[in-house]
């Protein structure tokens, strides 16, 4: 276990609110400046599936073939827990990496919260946000443009995201983490 890890994690929703729509998947990249250790995602099921056409448009998400493959709340908060215990000590409080990661930790807490479990103090209070961290670099002149959803940064810094791949928790969290040190590295 590396000390340095940080977990880049997105999810894609059925909609925008945590408490009114279904998390439907969780991308976890762990990795720090020299590379990506692993990465994974977990389809969650839901019955019912609680789901917005806004949501559900951006995602594209074939809802009856998620269910073929998707795991039960339960069992999902189990390969996680699996898959983040080979990186991070049971002690250590994870902080979450992410673009706009304050959606993504909403999610997460509701997810955990219908599981009986709480974020804190697996999770930490702090994270690390993609957007933020532009938005300094685009005011202190260090960052040229003004695009700073995502998809503008991802496109500024030429990150490819493979066909099929883009607005998947996995495809978007693999994404951030390039991002991550492409911020990183115009501060040096």
């Amino acid at each position: 276990m590396s000390p340095n890890n940080y977990l880049f994690f997105d999810t894609e929703t059925g909609g925008l609110d945590p408490r009114a729509h279904s998390l439907l998947s969780m991308g976890l990249v762990v990795g720090d400046a020299s590379g990506v250790a692993d990465s994974l995602e977990i389809l969650v099921k839901h019955e019912p599936y609680m789901l917005s056409g806004g949501g559900m448009k951006v995602n594209r998400i074939d809802i009856a073939r998620h269910d073929e493959t998707a795991l039960t709340p339960h069992q999902a908060l189990e390969t996680m827990e699996k898959f983040l215990g080979r990186f991070f000590a049971p002690e250590t409080s994870i902080a979450l990496v992410g673009h706009n990661v304050y959606f993504d930790r909403a999610f997460l807490e509701a997810f955990l919260a219908s599981c009986g479990k709480e974020l804190e103090p697996r999770f930490s209070h702090r994270l690390v946000d993609t957007h933020s961290i532009a938005a300094a670099l685009r005011d202190a002149g260090r960052l040229k443009t003004t695009r700073l959803s995502s998809t503008g940064l991802f496109e500024f810094f030429g990150i490819h995201i493979p066909e099929g791949k883009r607005h998947t928790a996995l495809g978007d969290a693999i994404a951030t983490y390039e991002l991550y040190w492409k911020l990183v590295g115009l501060m040096k």
